[in-house]
This record gives structure tokens, C-alpha cells and sequence, in this order.
């Protein structure tokens, strides 16, 4: 008998003992989260937890620096003392970054920068290019990335995948609480996130001795050893007379952002986040690992945010993946970190990086990165990208939460690239504000009113009008929305028929309806023409 992952068994992604996300694994992107974002908000639990406690249990609190384990106060603290020697090597890594931006490019104002590198802090030193932006007095600076990873701060010692069981669709927010056991259903494995093992466990088809050889390659004996079996169950024969073949053209939406495409037997999937199955209750008709094919021939990456790049997800298919498409990055600074370089220390092999208006032959289909303005808080970051793919004569945009702030950009696009018979767009018109994501970056806080404008909007009515406008489709689905429960793990959004994403949407639909055209605001599964 063969045994292979059940399929209500979640495998989520620790770095340095939080839930693992993009930002977290470049080491100059963790010591600033560490220093700035989740060392007050530990020692803030552990001085009150009851505050804590009281605040998860608000929906306006939702998303908050707060932790949601406040009843494992002995089991954090213990965990907080034994990490600190990780917090003492990324805090001289955060002061090194401190120190530079702080006392020692300040200093300059024009004069030659070449002394900077003669009193660099040790962790930087050689590791970083210091230049001027255009004014030739603003100094500036950029991390030589690789040589970042090769250092000491780069530690994968500190990356561990927690198994645990899947209960229900709606799933508590993880990105401000310590992962620890706090089951007797979870798991800690210490392993790399990089690691062959991880595929040996999502492929599956194990027989009892090669699971029981695995559960010891992660060092699990006994009880231990015992529980990460019993997340395994028979493997299940393959179907006979599979619902469809590999020829079968589909389209199919798998809730928020991420969308599967299958044409002539080529591959697609866009945006990865995906929804387990396998427990009582949940939603009928959700699209699951369980539905992917065994092979995705194009991983698709809009933008580097939490929900469109999930770690979790792209571990468990990454054994299926052929090759990802990511846009073109060239900052290498710590609000824009290397994508490419992240999914490849994320163990991806064949990476592409895609510069605007760029369009590669992907198997049956074209691909086209178009240019993607907004939902970044102002800030100077290059990786991301809208998608469009030409299946044979029909066009498909995944313009994901691209904002149409420029009212013309979509159509000078239109002139070059010609209109689009289907537009997916992300329609989060308030988005949270900039410091949600990128608070720990900042050399300094943004006080609160430049804070809330600077807030990582999607379109709101006006402005995806305008761009269904210019490209004319005869389809149009708003989606990205956040909308399914899985979504709670890495968003944090409560939506009523008066938000205004809700209301904007809305009117979006109507306009297009009004136009003759299709139109539709989706929610957890959708099967498309193509």
C-alpha cells in the first residue's frame, strides 16, 4: 500500500519562527520585520496578554500587531528566550543598516561617495553599492543580494514547515503570531524550505518503509514520528475515466487571485493560493490542490505581496512546476527585494524575469507582461506586472490589483498590444495602508495622515472603468478581492454590501452588463470558456 499527504493537511512555512513569507526570506528584509515589527509585538503580548486576547477577538482589530495564541503565554516566552541569538545576529545586520542610513550617508550631499565603503559596518561591508539618485545629492543604496544570502545573517537553519490538520475554510490571520506548536496536532520539522524532502512529502505515493524513512530524514522518532504518519492516508487509485484529458481547453478561476489555464495541452496557473479539501463543512465546489494537474508547465507572478505569492501554496506544487514568469526586478532594495532570487533560494530551478511589453512564447500560448502601476504605496518597486496570455486568437489580462492611476497608460497599451477579449481585475479599492506591508522597511514612520494616503488601493469604479474602457473586452471578472475564508490566513479584510470594494465592484459589473458585455464579481470557483 502507498500513502501520500491528506488532503486536509496544511504544511505552512516558518522563517525564524514566523509564518514564511516573502519579505522574511532576504536577510536584510527579516531583521528589519524582526527588529521594527515582531520583537515589540512579542514583548507587548508578554507584558499583557489579556490585551492581546481582547483585540483578536475585534473585527475592526483584525490585521492588528497582535498575537492570536494569547493562552500559550509560558510556551511564547520560552520559545522568545531561546531564540535570541537569531534576534542578536539579524540585530547587527539591522544596526549595520541603521548606521548607514542613518550617521553615515547623511554625511554626503554631492562630494564623491568612494569613502562610504572605507567605513562600512562589517555586515555590510562588501555586500552593498552606494550611489546618488538623480538630484547628485540624495544618497541612496542597494544590497548585492547573492552576497547577502552567502552571509551569516542568511542562516536556513532557521526555516521549519509546522504540519497540522485543515478544520474548516475560514482560516485566523498567521503573519503576528509565533508558529509553535500549539496542538497536539501540530508538528515543527526542521528543514529548508529549499529541501528535496518537501517534494518528496507533496508528491506523494510513499510505501509504509518510505515514510518511515522520511519521518526519520527529519530527525521525528517515536510519538513524534507517529503523528507526522498519521497525516498521511492511502493513496487513491487514479480515476479510470477522468472528467476531462489534457486536450480539454479550460479556464478556470480557484479563488482570489489565482486562475489555471490549460490550452493544447499547455499549462498556466497565475497567482498560486489555493484551498484544501478533505474536512466537513467547507464550501462545495471549491477548486483544491487536489484539481491541479500533475504538471504546470507556466507559474505565473503578478507582484510580490503576501496573497498573490504565497509561500504555503507554492512549496506544495512546486515538484509539478516547470517554469516561473515573475517580472523584471532591478532595485535590490529592501522594499524590492530580488523576486528571482527569492524563488530560487525557495528551491525553483527555471525562474524568468519579464520586462514590460516583453512577450515570450509559452508552449500553445504568448504571454505579454504589461505594465502594472499602483498598490505599492509610492514606493520605488519594479517587480510586478499584469499578465496577458494569447490563447491562440482569445486574450486573456490578469491585471491583478494594478490601479489605473494613469488615465491614458491603458490606452497607449491598447495601441500597441490591441484590445482584450478577457480582463480579470482586482477591485480592493481600500486597501490597507502602506505600513502594513512595508512599515518595517521604512527608514523612519510615516506619520498618519501620509500613511493613510498612501494606502495599497486596487481600482476603484472610475479608474477599472477606464481601463475596460480602453481595452474593450467582451468579458470582464473582477476578482483579487479577498473575498474566499482561506484568504484569513495572509489578508485581513471584512467586507460588508457597503464597502466600498463591494460598492465599486458593483458598479463595475453594471457598467459592463449596460454594454452588452459579461461581467461578474467572482467568488470561490469558476469555470470559464477559453
Amino acid at each position: 500500500m502507498r500513502y501520500s499527504l491528506r488532503q486536509n493537511i496544511v504544511v505552512e512555512p516558518v522563517i525564524a519562527g514566523w509564518y514564511g513569507w516573502s519579505y522574511l526570506l532576504p536577510p536584510q528584509t527579516l531583521a528589519r520585520f524582526v527588529h521594527n515589527r515582531f520583537t515589540p509585538i512579542v514583548e507587548s503580548y508578554l507584558k499583557d496578554p489579556q490585551t492581546h486576547a481582547a483585540a483578536v477577538r475585534q473585527r475592526r482589530m483584525h490585521g492588528g500587531p497582535w498575537i492570536h495564541a494569547h493562552e500559550h503565554r509560558d510556551a511564547i516566552e520560552a520559545w522568545y528566550r531561546d531564540t535570541a541569538p537569531w534576534r542578536e545576529r539579524l540585530g547587527e545586520l539591522f544596526e549595520a543598516m541603521r548606521k548607514l542610513e542613518e550617521e553615515i550617508l547623511p554625511r554626503h550631499h554631492g562630494e564623491s561617495l568612494d569613502p562610504v565603503y572605507q567605513v562600512l559596518p562589517p555586515a555590510l561591508a562588501g555586500r552593498v553599492e552606494v550611489f546618488y539618485g538623480r538630484d547628485n545629492r540624495t544618497p541612496d543604496y542597494r544590497f548585492i543580494e547573492p552576497l547577502m544570502y552567502a552571509s551569516e545573517y542568511y542562516d536556513e537553519s532557521w526555516q521549519q514547515v509546522r504540519f497540522g490538520p485543515v478544520e474548516q475554510d475560514a482560516r485566523e490571520f498567521a503573519l503576528t503570531t509565533p508558529m509553535l506548536e500549539y496542538t497536539p496536532e501540530h508538528l515543527l520539522v526542521d528543514v529548508p524550505l529549499n529541501s528535496p524532502l518537501l517534494d518528496t512529502v507533496f508528491r506523494g505515493g510513499l510505501t509504509e518503509a518510505e515514510l518511515a524513512a522520511l519521518a526519520a530524514r527529519f530527525g521525528l522518532t517515536g510519538e513524534r514520528a507517529a503523528l507526522f504518519a498519521s497525516y498521511f492516508e492511502p493513496a487513491q487509485a487514479p480515476d479510470l475515466e477522468p472528467a476531462a484529458t489534457p486536450d480539454d481547453d479550460v479556464l478556470e478561476y480557484a479563488g482570489h487571485a489565482c486562475v489555471f489555464a490549460r490550452y493544447q495541452g499547455t499549462t498556466f496557473l497565475v497567482d498560486p493560493v489555493l484551498s484544501y479539501s478533505g474536512y466537513p463543512g467547507g464550501a462545495e465546489n471549491r477548486f483544491t490542490f487536489a484539481d491541479l494537474p500533475e504538471r504546470i508547465d507556466h507559474l505565473l507572478i503578478t507582484h510580490n505581496h503576501q496573497d498573490h505569492m504565497l509561500f504555503e501554496t507554492l512549496l506544495r506544487i512546486r515538484h509539478r512546476v516547470g517554469r516561473v514568469l515573475i517580472p523584471k526586478s532591478s532595485n535590490a532594495s529592501l522594499v524590492d527585494p530580488g523576486l528571482g532570487g527569492i524563488l530560487r533560494r525557495l528551491g525553483f530551478t527555471d525562474v524568468v524575469e519579464v520586462d514590460d511589453l516583453e512577450t515570450l512564447r509559452c508552449g500553445s500560448a504568448e504571454v505579454v507582461s504589461l505594465p502594472f502601476l499602483g498598490e505599492h504605496g509610492d514606493l520605488r518597486i519594479r517587480s510586478k506586472t499584469g499578465w496577458l496570455i494569447r490563447f491562440g486568437e482569445r486574450s486573456v489580462l490578469f491585471a491583478a490589483d494594478s490601479t489605473n492611476i494613469s488615465p491614458t497608460m491603458y490606452a497607449k497599451v491598447t495601441e500597441l498590444i490591441g484590445e482584450v477579449d478577457t480582463v480579470f481585475i482586482g477591485m480592493e479599492s481600500i486597501g490597507a495602508a502602506a505600513s502594513w506591508i512595508y512599515g518595517p522597511l521604512y527608514g523612519e514612520p510615516l506619520d498618519r495622515r501620509t500613511d493613510q494616503s498612501r494606502r495599497l488601493n486596487g481600482s476603484n469604479f472610475p479608474q477599472a472603468k477606464e481601463i475596460v474602457d480602453a481595452l474593450r473586452p467582451d468579458e470582464v471578472y473582477v476578482y483579487a478581492m479577498g473575498l474566499e475564508p482561506w484568504m484569513g490566513v495572509v489578508m485581513a479584510i471584512d467586507y460588508d454590501e457597503n464597502h466600498p470594494a463591494i460598492v465599486d465592484s458593483d458598479l463595475l459589473v453594471r457598467h459592463v452588463r449596460d454594454k452588452g458585455a459579461t461581467a461578474e464579481r467572482l467568488h470561490l470557483r469558476r469555470t470559464l470558456r477559453l
